[in-house]
């Protein structure tokens, strides 16, 4: 027998062990589930995202002194008060005839509209009549933007732009241009920053929740805003921003004319943050159903509804076997969505179902198995 026969006869050999192994690998694995029955994996939503950050008000609102309003008398309001929009919180000696001249020439420029729009129905055809018409509400439309804006000059100065306390600063001591009070927002959110390898399992309106560190009590919110880039574009937009109305100042300062110019840079290629280092998003959480101090920390869990399967309980053409509580099985079809080596489930099953580990390809629908666990 030569060499080359003996050398193919050893490796037909060697092919059938290894096959002859397989086999009884599969029939041990097979006996092995007929009689300690089989594993079950049960669906559950992915953990939950993990975040921390601290509790701001919604907004904060400085309230100064503004001689063109009036003369300040006082703040009409306590430190600590809780007030409601609308409010009045800052009381004024106002000009009245300042307002009340305002107020006449808007009823003067619209009874000169009244007797062109008269005279026009008496003779159509004037041209110069409807040119006049023209000016006349033009002037009517001044009159009367100019009265509202020195309403909401008054209001803006003076009454609750929302439901807030007040946290007195100056007071009726303060002088022009110094703030006489704030008006804190009684609505508390959380600013937190999230990883951009978590990102896109969230979105707008997701239920949010929150546990404050030192008194450990703990509530609900959602989250109101998702930024759109990320923490470093803000840092790096923030610097050029920065420079740009530095120089758009100097160029201002040195224009003989002494117009100003204004700013709104555009920043062409902001860095995108450190090479290898993951990008991270801020989101705000809002909604809360709690009392917040501004300042406090919190941690927050944003639960996920994301469905993840491992690879062993499905059959070849992307089925599963799903468990009754008799131990019958049920073969389902499932929509599913592989993502970086994980298996997500899209449609099809629900936290909670219990699925078969390595079904038999011999196995039936509705047929009752053992199960191990």
């Amino acid at each position: 027998m030569t060499k080359k026969k003996i050398w193919a006869i050893s490796i037909i050999i060697f092919i059938l062990l290894i096959i002859s192994v397989v086999i009884f690998k599969y029939i041990l694995r097979d006996h092995k589930q007929q009689h300690s029955g089989y594993d079950t994996y049960t669906v559950k939503a992915e953990t939950p995202i993990q975040i921390e950050g601290k509790a701001a008000p919604q907004s904060v609102k400085t309230y100064q002194y503004n001689s063109q309003v009036g003369t300040l008398i006082a703040a009409t309001v306590e430190d600590g008060q809780k007030v409601r929009q609308g409010e009045r919180l800052i009381s004024y000696d106002t000009n009245t005839s300042k307002r009340q001249s305002m107020a006449n020439k808007v009823n003067q420029a619209q009874q000169q509209v009244n007797k062109d729009v008269t005279q026009i129905n008496q003779t159509p055809n004037d041209q110069s009549l409807q040119t006049k018409l023209t000016e006349d509400q033009s002037a009517l439309s001044e009159a009367q933007q100019q009265l509202a804006q020195y309403d909401k000059q008054v209001n803006d100065s003076t009454v609750a732009s929302f439901n807030g306390i007040v946290n007195i600063k100056n007071g009726s001591d303060a002088s022009d241009g110094e703030p006489i009070l704030q008006l804190i927002s009684n609505q508390p959110q959380v600013k937190a920053t999230v990883s951009e390898f978590d990102i896109d399992k969230i979105k707008e309106g997701d239920n949010v929740n929150i546990k404050i560190n030192s008194n450990g009590k703990s509530g609900t919110g959602k989250i109101i805003k998702i930024d759109q880039l990320p923490t470093s574009f803000e840092d790096s937009t923030n610097t050029n921003t920065a420079q740009a109305s530095q120089q758009g100042n100097m160029e201002s300062n040195g224009e003989a004319s002494g117009t100003q110019t204004a700013i709104n840079p555009t920043v062409n290629n902001p860095s995108g943050g450190k090479d290898g280092a993951a990008s991270k998003y801020t989101v705000i959480i809002g909604n809360i159903d709690l009392p917040i101090r501004a300042g406090f920390s919190l941690e927050a869990k944003i639960p996920l509804k994301t469905l993840k399967l491992p690879k062993n309980v499905l059959t070849k053409d992307n089925q599963v076997f799903v468990l009754d509580s008799e131990h019958k099985v049920h073969k389902r079809h499932i929509k599913i969505e592989r993502n970086n080596d994980q298996i997500i489930v899209k449609k099809g099953l629900k936290a909670g179902d219990k699925v078969i580990k390595n079904p038999q390809v011999n196995l039936n629908d509705g047929e009752k198995i053992e199960v191990s666990s």
